[in-house]
């Protein structure tokens, strides 16, 4: 199967259902000050952001290190469903 640029967007959305995740952040950042906030959500969306980057570029060769196929790693994804 063959992923385009805005599949791929709309795949990634779905899954981290980031309006579901609002309350749960906001929740998390109570007690942080309220002008450490912004850098706080920052650094985690980037920190975020480099790890899909990381793995959207040496995804494929982590696999295959790991011994694991496209086909393996869809029916895992699967059973946890």
């Amino acid at each position: 199967m063959t992923y385009t640029f805005a599949s791929a967007t709309i795949l990634l959305l779905l899954i981290c259902d980031p309006l579901g995740n609002i309350p749960i952040f906001a929740n998390a950042l109570r007690h942080v000050a309220p002008e450490r906030r912004a850098r706080v959500i920052l650094r985690e969306v980037s920190i975020a952001f480099g790890l899909l980057l990381a793995f959207m570029f040496v995804g494929d060769r982590f696999l295959r290190v790991m011994g694991l196929s496209g086909l393996s790693l869809q029916i895992a994804g699967a059973v946890v469903l």
